[in-house]
């Protein structure tokens, strides 16, 4: 048995439901006379060759890497948004064209209440099926999905206005189904420039979210052994993220450094979701200050005695000189723990 992800099983979802949605509200719009809801099916069609654009996108970007395409397939979804959206804006036009090229005038439709019962089921169906792919692609974090989505909310939105111009008709308020034409396709327009504007921004390894951003800076700066995070970048590609960072230590082991790289790496995908790639290049950090040692015959602060030998002393005085303006940042005496031994105490101290 063919095992279906949830994101695509929502996309399929979505054709089966948007279809028969297209379907009735040609039918009706055809038989009452309709204008506003022919362009709602117009509009609901858009939506059927989008769903069916996120099904294939979501196929293609579950391909793995090849050697000609290293990052993989993930900017799929982004490329089926970029047209969804460029459909979605085409449909706005579609509708404007329709309403104003029968004008605003006094259109007496037929067979009302079928007309008004098919905006009706048309409403309440978009709305459930938006809820269920945003739902869906939030939690698969699917770009393309999370955008059909919104198309099919614009369609919830476009079949009230709808069902508001088909019920003003039979008021008696002729000239309302025209004008419910043209109200859904300011609502599509907007609908549609938001999806393109991500999606461009995305095609175009635009930044992530400043949030998102300072989150990952945040974990990364607490992990033991960072000193300064000099540098951080992050892209979506998909629904993943991939990350590049600079980051300061003062390791000097370079197997000690590429632990702390994996670890790095690892706190960041536990705690960040979708997280494809962290690409980490550690830096030493130039330390702010010059650390002495001085050989002393004891253990009184800047009156000590200097030792003659190095292996044979009391005590290390530690001190630390700031580089900028050579003070004194710290001092503390160490004792030699080698002092009595007959051989090699030199060298060990």
């Amino acid at each position: 048995m063919i095992r279906v992800g949830r994101d695509k099983r929502a996309a399929l979802v979505s054709i089966g439901v948007t279809a028969f949605l297209v379907v009735i509200k040609y039918a009706a719009g055809m038989l009452s006379g309709s204008i506003a809801l022919v362009a709602d099916a117009i509009h609901s069609l858009t939506d059927l060759i989008s769903s069916i654009a996120v099904f294939i996108g979501l196929k293609i970007s579950d391909r793995k890497p090849t050697d000609e395409f290293p990052y993989g397939f993930y900017k799929a979804e982004n490329i089926v948004s970029l047209f969804l959206a460029l459909a979605i804006l085409y449909a706005g036009y579609e509708i404007i064209h329709t309403s104003v090229g029968a004008g605003v005038g006094a259109v007496i439709l037929t067979d009302l209440p079928f007309a008004l019962s098919v905006a009706l089921i048309s409403m309440v169906s978009s709305l459930l099926l938006s809820n269920y792919k945003l739902k869906i692609g939030r939690a698969e974090n699917s770009p393309s999905l999370i955008a059909d989505g919104k198309h099919s909310r614009t369609d919830a939105f476009s079949s009230a206005v709808v069902f508001a111009g088909i019920l003003g008709n039979y008021l008696g308020f002729y000239f309302l189904d025209s004008a419910a034409g043209i109200l859904v396709a300011l609502l599509i327009f907007i609908a549609g420039y938001g999806i393109l504007k991500d999606s461009i921004k995305v095609l175009l390894d635009a930044s992530i979210d400043y949030g998102s951003l300072n989150r990952i800076r945040e974990i990364a700066s607490e992990t033991r052994g960072v000193g300064k995070i000099r540098s951080l970048s992050a892209r979506s590609s998909g629904k993943f993220i991939f990350i590049e960072m600079d980051v300061g230590t003062n390791l000097t082991d370079l197997e000690r450094a590429h632990q702390l790289s994996d670890k790095i790496e690892e706190r960041i995908k536990s705690e960040i979701k979708n997280v494809d790639r962290v690409l980490i290049h550690i830096e030493p950090e130039e330390k702010e200050f010059t650390r002495y040692a001085v050989p002393c015959t004891e253990n009184n602060g800047l009156r000590s005695g200097i030792s003659m030998h190095f292996g044979e002393a009391e005590y290390f005085c530690i001190f630390d000189i700031r580089r900028a303006d050579n003070d004194l940042v710290d001092m503390r005496f160490l004792k030699n723990p080698f002092a009595t031994l007959e051989k090699r105490k030199g060298l060990k101290a």
